[in-house]
């Protein structure tokens, strides 16, 4: 049927002149006051009629104009079907679209706030374990590059790193502040002279000293002297990169500005050295500061709120019966830490006030636990930590045990030559009077995980920082081999667990560990068969990783991973693992064990002390 709509503006029919003045009417043929049309004056009654009469020619008009407008609607529709209707729409908003951005322009800025806004949701997800990537069997940990570099300070004693920037301390009181370089391939040199044929200068690789501090400082606001007496334990960084944290054997908690190294404010709460520290990686909702959590020698876990406003101490942990050797942030008001000698781990929920207690060492292993020193978070439900007896233990919060052990995770040490271990003359006398002597354990003295990833990494005073994987299941631990080199301890990705234990016999203690009387002296002497130098010449005192993205670039800064990107789309974007190691001629915690004592031959006898950055890059990639 047409429509009023669709008819031709001279074949629509007029309205009646006199409906406007009419008063209306409940009931058809009444008026308002009651009376029947038919009683009114004719005069109306003819007006209608020749109304009604005259409108004939109209309908007839209508008629072949509708027939026509009906019959080509029709044939428009038969075609057309739901899909092709909402492509139609679609190309009329896209169309829209387009005039509005031709008018207006679009807004980088809010495309930007997109950007990081999906980047948020991404770090939040993966922060609260929704996330969980499995990326380690992707990178060539054997095809890492390693740079390292040092200040001249005793051994350094712990490490961490905001991106681009790796802070520094060591025994000698000194706090360093260095710059990272980006990852990427040799630049050329501006040509200056007209020769286009200049060979590329090849790019800084090592880190570049940014700012140094050692000892006392005087602020020059207050007048106050801040700094360290005694060597400095542990350093961390908080999340948002405003705030460095130093802890050390004078029992001094000092908060340092990260971009200038000015102390801000020192805290003697502690009563005894500060061993270990760190920032909760979010700021909590229930204060507006950020978080930081240490551990002390006194036994207690200590809680600080650090803010642009103040900082402030919270609150005091108790539980543990020994030194807290190691503490590290589970999530937002939660911590994790180990006590060393009373062999347990202890998960601390400081709003709820409570606290987990997972107890370590097993009567059947061949080397008892006695302290457990390092502990690394895997949020949110799952931690692993290291052991004097070289074991490397995988947990869980819901359960009491670990869900996994490697022993010996680094290893046994060599038996020192037979002149030191016995002053008998004859060396017959001596084997047999060391013939029950066996090889110990390499502790493991350094551990970091990448949260969101099964990615753990181990080092010890061996001079090896290993690399493990976590399985997707998170009930096993699959070693990748040592960083920077090949090992007999790699295996495939895929190991199953029986033959990752039949793999690891190598280092259990065995006769051969045990000194004979003819020919064991010769072959205990230079170490374990088949093993390879280590890469880095110290003990591995302090271990920090993080992931290679874009915004790792310097502040203000353009991204040289942007740069490369934008000039030459055929060059591989720079990307994979960073890693930081802390390294130092002895154990950050005493001088009871050095790198010397592990009675390495040729140029690798002597230890070194500073850090070193390894680059480690995916399985394809390139990074020098």
């Amino acid at each position: 049927m047409s429509s009023f709509f669709t008819v031709p503006a001279s074949q629509r029919k007029r309205k009646r002149e006199d409906r406007t003045a009419a008063p209306a009417s409940k009931k058809r043929g009444v008026d308002a006051k009651g009376d029947a049309t038919g009683r009114s004056g004719g005069k109306r009654r003819d007006q209608d009629e020749e109304s009604i009469s005259g409108s004939d020619i109209d309908e007839d008009n209508l008629s072949v104009a509708s027939g026509v407008s009906d019959d080509s609607g029709s044939e428009s529709d038969e075609g057309e079907t739901a899909a092709d209707r909402r492509l139609k729409l679609a190309e009329r908003y896209l169309e829209n679209v387009r005039d509005e951005v031709d008018d207006i322009g679009f807004d980088a800025a809010e495309i930007d706030r997109d950007l990081i806004a999906e980047r948020l949701k991404e770090d939040v997800d993966e922060f609260k374990g929704r996330i969980y990537r499995q990326i380690a069997s992707d990178l060539a940990f054997s095809k890492a590059s390693h740079t390292f570099f040092r200040a001249d300070t005793q051994s350094t004693t712990s490490i961490a790193v905001h991106a681009p920037y790796v802070y520094t301390v060591s025994k000698d009181r000194t706090l360093i502040k260095w710059e990272l370089a980006a990852p990427t391939s040799a630049t050329a040199l501006p040509s200056t002279t007209g020769d286009s044929k200049r060979r590329p200068r090849p790019q800084r690789k090592k880190p570049k000293q940014v700012k140094y501090v050692r000892g006392l400082r005087k602020v020059a606001e207050t007048g106050e002297e801040h700094g360290h007496t005694k060597s400095i334990l542990s350093v961390a960084v908080s999340p948002s990169g405003k705030f460095v944290a130093t802890g050390g054997e004078d029992n001094k908690l000092i908060v340092w500005d990260a971009e200038t190294l000015t102390p801000l404010k020192t805290f003697t709460q502690h009563r005894d050295s500060i061993s270990s520290l760190a920032f909760a990686r979010h700021i909590s909702t229930m204060s507006s500061g950020e978080q930081l959590f240490t551990g002390s020698n006194d036994r207690t876990i200590k809680t600080w709120s650090l803010s642009t406003a103040g900082h402030a101490y919270v609150e005091t942990l108790f539980g543990h019966q020994d030194h807290v050797t190691g503490v590290a942030a589970m999530t937002i008001d939660q911590c994790i830490s180990v006590g060393a000698r009373d062999r347990t781990a202890r998960l601390w929920k400081v709003i709820e006030e409570q606290q987990l207690i997972f107890r370590g060492g097993s009567k059947s292993a061949s080397y008892q636990e006695s302290n457990i020193d390092c502990v690394a978070p895997l949020p949110p439900n799952h931690f692993v930590t290291g052991s004097d007896s070289g074991s490397l233990s995988l947990w869980s919060v819901h359960k009491k045990k670990p869900l996994f052990t490697i022993p010996l995770a680094h290893g046994l040490d060599p038996l020192p030559p037979l002149d030191e271990l016995s002053a008998e003359v004859d060396q017959a006398t001596a084997a047999h009077n060391s013939r029950h002597l066996r090889r110990m354990p390499r502790w493991i003295t350094a551990l970091a995980t990448v949260p969101g990833t099964d990615i753990v990494l181990s080092g010890s005073w061996d001079g090896f920082i290993r690399a493990w994987k976590i399985s997707s299941d998170k009930r096993t631990i699959v070693p990748l081999g040592p960083v920077g080199g090949v090992s007999k301890m790699s295996l495939a990705p895929d190991t199953p667990s029986e033959q990752l234990r039949q793999t690891l016999e190598f280092d259990t203690p065995s006769a051969s560990d045990r000194m004979d009387v003819e020919g064991a002296p010769a072959q205990m002497t230079t170490g374990a068969p088949n093993e390879e130098e280590p890469l880095v010449k110290g003990v591995i005192n302090g271990l920090a990783v993080f992931e290679r993205r874009v915004e790792t670039a310097k502040p203000g800064q353009v991204p040289t991973e942007s740069k490369s990107k934008t000039t030459t789309s055929s060059e591989p974007e720079a990307r994979g693992l960073c890693i930081v190691a802390a390294v130092g001629k002895e154990h950050r915690l005493g001088r009871w064990k050095c790198f010397t004592n592990n009675f390495h031959e040729g140029p690798s006898a002597e230890g070194r002390s500073g850090a070193v950055v390894f680059e480690v890059p995916f399985i394809g990639d390139k990074l020098n």
